[in-house]
C-alpha cells in the first residue's frame, strides 16, 4: 500500500484536468486508467474521431453541393469510411502525445488497470485478469470514469448492420440509406454528417420537437437545414423492435410503437449513454448510481463523501468535453481551497457539430419569457454578411438577447459556419456584462463573420428604440 494526495479514476478530459490542477498545486497524484491509452472518449472513440469524419464530410459536401462557379473538381465514385477517417489517426496520435507530455511535465503518475473502491480512502488496482496489483490510499479521490453508449439487450448490435455511436466509426462499407434512432446531440451530428455524404438518412426523434432545450427559432432553422440536406425527421416515435433482414441485400427493419415501419441498409442507435460506474466499488463506500449509471453531486462536484468528487459524463448533463474539463478543475479547486471561477452551466458554451454547426450560451427567449424578464432581440444573417457571402453560406444567423431595461447581454445563439468558434466572443461579452452599445461599438475585422455581432447589436438597439422611444446610443 502507498499513500498519495489525490487519486483520479479515469483519464478522459475531466480526469486529466483534475489531475493536472492538483499537480500544479504541489500534490502527489495518481491516475488509474482502465484503457491502454489516456484521453478517454474525447480522443479515442468519440469527439476527435467523429469531428474528423465531419470535416471530411463537409469537404465532400462543399465539393458536390456548394460548388464555386467556374471551378471544376472531381471526386471518386466509391469512398470508404477508411478514406474519410484517414486524418483521424494522425490527429489522435498527436493529441495522445500532447496529453502524455502534459501529464509527465506535471509529474502525474498514470497507472494502467481497473480502479475499485475498497473503502472511502483506499482504491485497489487490478490487471486485466482481475488480479489486484496494488492498493492506493488517497486523501482526495475524483471519479472521472466517463460513459459508454447505451446498448439495450433487445437491440441486435452486430457491427455490420446495427451500430452504436462508437462502432459506427468502423463501418465496413458506405451504405446508401441509414436510420438514426435518437435526435440528441450525437444523433443529429451523425445524421447531418452522413446526409452530407449523400446517404439517405431518416432521423427518429422520441420527442415531439427537435432539441427542446434549444432556442426554438434556432432549432427550427436547424430542422429546416437538415431537411434540405435530405434528412427525413420523424418525431414522437419510439422503436418497438429492430430486426436484421438477411438475404442477397441484407438490411435493417425498425418498427415504431406508433405503427411506422422503416427499412434501411444500416441503423445507428443513439438513445442515451450510461455512466461507467459498474464494478468500481460504489457499494463499498455507500454510494449508489442511478439507473443510467450516473452519480449525484453538488455544485462543487462533491458526492455525499466530502473528499470524493465525480466529474464529466459520469455526472450527466451537459456531458461535454469542455464542461468535463471545467468540472475537473472545479472539483480540485474546491477540495484544496484554491480560488477560481465557479461558472454555472448557463455560463458555459454549448455546441453541436452538425452541418450546419449550432452553438449557444446564456438565456433563451423561452427561458426569459418563463421568468418574466423583459428583453430585446437582435439578429445578424450570414447571407447579409460579406464573409458569409464569400463562404457561400446559405444558412446562418447570430441571435443576441439583451435586457430591455439595461441592454446587458443575456444570451447568444448561433447557427452556421464557425458557430462553435464565434460563440466565444459572446462568452467574453457575457463575462464582462457588455451591453448592446458596447457590442455595436466594438471594432471587428472586415470582412468577418464576427461582424455579425455589430449587426445584431444595432438591430437590437433599433428594436429597443421602437419599444421604449429612448435612444441608447449617439
Amino acid at each position: 500500500m502507498r499513500n498519495v494526495d489525490v487519486i483520479v479514476l479515469g483519464c478522459g478530459p475531466g480526469g486529466e484536468r483534475a489531475a493536472i490542477q492538483a499537480a500544479k498545486a504541489g500534490r502527489s497524484v495518481v491516475v488509474v486508467e482502465r484503457a491502454h491509452v489516456v484521453g478517454g472518449n474525447r480522443v479515442n472513440w468519440g469527439t476527435i474521431p467523429s469531428k474528423t469524419l465531419r470535416e471530411s464530410a463537409l469537404f465532400v459536401h462543399n465539393l458536390t453541393r456548394n460548388k464555386m462557379d467556374g471551378i471544376r473538381v472531381g471526386i471518386a465514385d466509391e469512398i470508404t469510411v477508411a478514406d474519410f477517417m484517414h486524418r483521424e489517426r494522425t490527429v489522435v496520435q498527436r493529441e495522445l502525445e500532447l496529453i502524455s507530455n502534459s501529464l509527465a511535465r506535471y509529474q502525474v503518475e498514470v497507472v494502467e488497470g481497473h480502479g475499485r473502491f475498497l473503502d472511502p480512502h483506499n482504491v485497489t488496482v487490478s490487471d486485466r485478469s482481475g488480479a489486484v496489483r496494488e492498493t492506493i490510499f488517497g486523501n482526495i479521490i475524483v471519479i472521472a470514469t466517463g460513459s459508454r453508449p447505451n446498448r439495450p439487450a433487445e437491440v441486435p448490435f452486430d457491427g455490420e448492420l446495427v451500430f452504436d455511436s462508437e462502432s459506427i466509426l468502423h463501418l465496413p462499407r458506405m451504405p446508401k440509406s441509414m436510420i438514426v434512432l435518437g435526435a440528441g446531440v450525437i444523433g443529429i451530428e451523425y445524421a447531418s454528417i452522413f446526409a452530407a455524404l449523400g446517404i439517405s438518412v431518416t432521423l427518429v426523434d422520441t420527442r415531439d420537437r427537435l432539441l427542446p432545450y434549444f432556442d426554438r427559432e434556432i432549432a427550427d432553422v436547424l430542422s429546416a437545414a437538415l431537411n434540405r440536406s435530405g434528412v427525413v425527421t420523424i418525431h414522437g416515435h419510439c422503436q418497438a423492435s429492430i430486426e436484421r433482414i438477411g438475404g442477397e441485400n441484407p438490411h435493417v427493419r425498425c418498427c415504431a410503437e406508433a405503427g411506422a415501419e422503416l427499412e434501411a441498409d444500416v441503423l445507428l442507435y443513439c438513445l442515451g449513454r450510461n455512466g461507467n460506474t459498474e464494478d468500481i466499488g460504489l457499494e463499498n463506500i455507500g454510494l449508489e448510481a442511478n439507473d443510467r449509471g450516473l452519480i449525484e453531486v453538488n455544485k462543487h462536484c462533491q458526492t455525499s463523501h466530502p473528499h470524493i468528487y465525480a466529474v464529466g459524463d459520469v455526472v450527466g448533463y451537459p456531458a461535454l468535453a469542455s464542461t468535463s474539463m471545467e468540472q475537473g478543475r472545479r472539483a480540485i479547486r474546491h477540495a484544496l481551497g484554491i480560488p477560481g471561477p465557479n461558472l454555472a452551466d448557463n455560463e458555459l458554451p454549448f455546441a453541436i457539430y452538425s452541418i450546419p454547426e449550432v452553438s449557444y450560451i446564456g438565456a433563451t427567449e423561452e427561458g426569459l419569457i418563463e421568468r418574466g424578464v423583459e428583453y430585446v432581440c437582435g439578429r445578424g444573417d450570414y447571407d447579409k454578411n460579406p464573409r458569409g457571402q464569400i463562404l457561400g453560406a446559405r444558412v446562418g444567423m447570430l441571435k443576441l438577447l439583451f435586457s430591455l431595461q439595461t441592454l446587458e447581454l443575456l444570451g447568444a445563439h448561433i447557427i452556421g459556419s464557425g458557430a462553435s468558434e464565434l460563440i466565444h466572443t459572446a462568452q467574453a461579452f457575457l463575462s464582462t456584462r457588455a451591453t448592446a452599445v458596447d457590442i455595436a461599438e466594438t471594432l471587428y475585422n472586415y470582412p468577418t463573420l464576427s461582424d455579425l455581432y455589430r449587426h445584431a447589436a444595432h438591430a437590437a438597439l433599433a428594436e429597443h428604440y421602437r419599444l421604449t422611444g429612448r435612444r441608447a446610443w449617439v
